[in-house]
């Protein structure tokens, strides 16, 4: 018999995180909910993960897939939406922890309401931990498309906690359309579950809630310093770049001509996306610094680049009024931070 409900474990390099929350978890579970943990082609921390594939020996609510190479977090993300057996499911980064019965209010959300496509869930550190990606989000029912895409799109960085209806994204074409997005638009594979969101909210209502559905636990980062944060590709200059260009092809996408034909939504979503990078440019500061990289420069080659970025043809009946308003947000938006000025 299929299972009701999946949490979904990806993970890489982290064995004893990924046994850690199913250990946990397990407890919680009854006998119609998986465990889902998809190792990423794993070559360090192993012990935790041989623990895993033993205890999906002697336990049926546990499944554990090694994948035979690395897929990239992105390859993992389609893992959980093509491995997952249950109507819906939810992704959990291996360090943090499922809050079951909140979630089990949220499944049967879902099925009262099966036009929507996901459920945002809140995220509370554990006791003692000081919080880094934790978050209390509004309660409030967002209708798919313009709506969604314009309240919901690019609000979370983080992974962990969303509770997907698979159900409904495959039926509606949305695991489609992310595993072919992903191959066509690269620049935001380090983000997939973004890209997801994006996808889900253009055709799916979408459910934000102050109920925790999930904590978060210690971190296991391999970036301990500054100097290893710097050398992080994900955080250059240029990775940033191509992120931003990444996402604006995504609105593209969604507010294409076959799809949601809405010019307005696509300038307000690239507006909402100059004004995000605004900030993470902003914070990244200190890594640029670590780098010995030049801010000033920096801050004028941003300021070129998001005005060529308009340079498209969906944008050109509006380019005068876009250009103004990135203008006005990229100065409002950036701070002064180690040499912005």
């Amino acid at each position: 018999m299929a299972p009701e409900f999946t949490i979904c474990i990806p993970s890489w390099n982290r064995g004893q995180a990924a046994l850690r929350q199913v250990l946990h978890t397990l407890p919680l579970i009854d006998a119609k909910w998986e465990i889902l943990v998809l190792d990423n082609c794993s070559t360090r921390d192993l012990e935790g993960y041989k623990e895993i594939s033993l205890l999906s020996k002697l336990d049926n609510r546990v499944k554990y897939i090694k994948h035979s190479q690395n897929g990239g977090f992105h390859g993992n993300i389609v893992s959980c939406l093509k491995y997952a057996n249950s109507p819906c499911l939810q992704i959990i980064s291996d360090e943090d922890y499922s809050n079951p019965s909140v979630v089990r209010d949220a499944i049967a959300t879902l099925n009262e309401f099966p036009d929507v496509g996901l459920i945002r869930g809140s995220i509370r550190a554990v006791d003692g931990m000081t919080p880094r990606n934790s978050a209390i989000y509004t309660d409030q029912f967002l209708s798919g498309g313009r709506l969604a895409l314009g309240e919901f799109s690019l609000t979370t960085n983080y992974v962990s906690g969303i509770i997907y209806n698979k159900r409904l994204l495959e039926s509606a074409g949305v695991a489609s359309k992310f595993s072919a997005g992903l191959l066509n638009n690269p620049m935001i594979t380090g983000y997939a579950h973004m890209y997801l969101d994006i996808l889900v909210s253009s055709c799916c209502s979408v459910i934000t809630s102050s109920e925790i559905v999930c904590f978060e636990g210690t971190e296991y980062s391999t970036m301990t310093n500054i100097t290893l944060m710097a050398q992080n590709e994900a955080y250059t200059f240029s990775s940033r770049l191509e992120q931003f260009i990444g996402f604006r092809n995504a609105f593209i996408e969604v507010c294409a001509k076959d799809q949601l034909n809405d010019l307005s939504l696509l300038v307000h979503l690239y507006l909402r996306l100059v004004q995000k990078y605004c900030t993470l440019f902003a914070i990244d500061g200190f890594l640029y610094s670590a780098r010995g990289l030049n801010l000033v420069a920096l801050k004028e080659s941003l300021r070129h680049f998001f005005m060529a970025a308009t340079e498209i043809t969906e944008f050109r009946p509006v380019r005068d009024m876009v250009l103004d308003m990135v203008q006005e947000r990229f100065e409002r938006s950036l701070p002064k931070v180690s040499g912005y000025s």
